[in-house]
């Protein structure tokens, strides 16, 4: 009989909330052996088990609304600090820094600032930024390093490094009082929580919204006639509630496409400045959850590279707000429609172009590019999730760590303690 994992911990203000590795540790090898019945990625988690719809990483994805709103309240007076500081101590550029989804918030990071703000903005993965010998002028240079648990060891140690080098470090996390908050100069919490499934899913949309508004900070301080951040910041506080009026719309819409795409061969996933993040984050979601391998491109790359690779059994998803890359994706979407290939639109609700072209359609707010890629999150997550369910076979929760070969190379890639 297998052990019971311990109970999921609660956030208790003031208090940093741990994860108990010590149950997993006793265990070892027994616990790899037994991961078919009890998953070693729940005992990592101390998340319930779960095995049919809805599994954990659904209540996640879920609760983005609440987790962006929530965030959005709590959060202005600390961006509205790091703003403060970045200006105050003559920063002229900004950095951001994470590992996967945490890497792509990073890439929609740098954009934003780009597009809003006109800030110098760049990003890397925690590693590569570790191992590069390239000079990142970091005396001059805000670091951001994004990280959902805090606990991520790489991205820890990038912090490190970069404060040693000089650089003004900001920590973005959504726990509090974890040991990432401890390195940096500054510390904003989005709020969440830990994830109770094995991807990061909610952590994508508030810290997005979190660059969201340090760009809109950055750009009010620095240039206020650039854009109508007024404007701007009021489609990033409506986002959360045009997306809970409309989630059963966009759970029905996601279930519905992934019933026909459940067994593709591989997803094509296509967006254009900031939006290449959300692609990037889609096609990752394709690869953890469904495991249909994702390739997230910018239209450029798709025109000139993946033409020949494209066939009736490969997706393409094309993210295509209003902005200076839609003439882009309108040629890919054209590309599809020659080919007679499948394909899905991510547009918003008064797009009349590609949505014409496309085979499923699924309608977002009609907000800056920029912004979009926020409510974008949730089908770039709930459409491999239900691709996973539709399988039948697939637990999403778990990245195969149910299988005990995989759990083996999960525990020895991620000692207990290391995410």
């Amino acid at each position: 009989m297998t052990q019971e994992p311990p109970e999921q911990r609660k956030e208790v203000a003031g208090v940093e909330p741990r994860k108990d590795w010590s149950w997993l540790d006793e265990r070892g090898e027994r616990s790899v052996e037994a991961t078919g019945e009890l998953p070693v990625m729940y005992i990592a988690l101390g998340s319930e088990p779960k095995t049919t719809h809805p599994f954990n990483l659904y209540r996640d994805i879920m609760s983005i609304p609440q987790a962006l709103r929530d965030t959005l309240k709590t959060v202005p007076d600390s961006v509205a600090a790091v703003a403060e500081q970045i200006i105050r101590r003559g920063l002229t550029r900004v950095i951001g820094v994470g590992l996967g989804t945490s890497q792509f918030v990073a890439m929609g990071a740098a954009t934003a600032l780009w597009n809003l703000a006109g800030w110098d903005a760049e990003q890397a993965d925690a590693g590569e930024f570790l191992i590069s010998r390239r000079n990142w002028d970091l005396p001059h240079s805000a670091f951001l390093v994004f990280s959902g648990s805090g606990r991520t060891v790489d991205s820890n140690r990038a912090a490190e490094k970069a404060r040693a080098d000089g650089a003004y470090t900001v920590s973005v996390v959504s726990v509090p009082h974890s040991p990432l908050t401890r390195i940096t100069d500054a510390t904003i919490v989005c709020q969440g929580g830990f994830d109770t499934g094995g991807s990061d899913t909610f952590h994508y949309a508030t810290r997005l919204a979190v660059a969201m508004l340090l760009a809109i900070e950055l750009g009010e301080r620095t240039d206020p006639k650039r854009c109508d951040f007024a404007a701007l910041r009021e489609q990033l506080y409506n986002v959360p509630d045009w997306l809970e009026a409309h989630m059963p719309e966009l759970d029905g819409r996601c279930r519905s496409i992934a019933r026909q795409y459940c067994h593709a061969r591989s997803v094509l996933t296509v967006g254009g400045g900031p939006n290449l993040a959300t692609a990037e984050e889609a096609a990752l979601k394709f690869d953890e959850m469904a495991h249909i391998p994702g390739k997230a491109m910018c239209p450029g790359r798709h025109i000139h590279g993946a033409l020949g690779l494209t066939d009736e059994h490969i997706v393409t998803l094309i993210i295509a707000p209003p902005g200076p890359s839609y003439p882009w994706l309108h040629q890919v979407a054209q590309a599809t429609v020659g080919l007679k290939t499948p394909s899905i639109g991510f547009v918003c609700e008064d797009d009349n172009d590609i949505a014409a072209m496309m085979d499923y359609v699924v309608r977002l707010p009609v907000v800056d590019e920029t912004i979009f890629t926020i409510p974008a999150t949730v089908p770039a997550q709930l459409l491999p999730y239900y691709c996973a369910v539709e399988q039948g076979t697939i637990n999403p929760d778990c990245q195969r760590s149910n299988i005990p070969r995989y759990a083996r190379v999960w525990m020895q890639l991620f000692p207990p303690g290391t995410h």
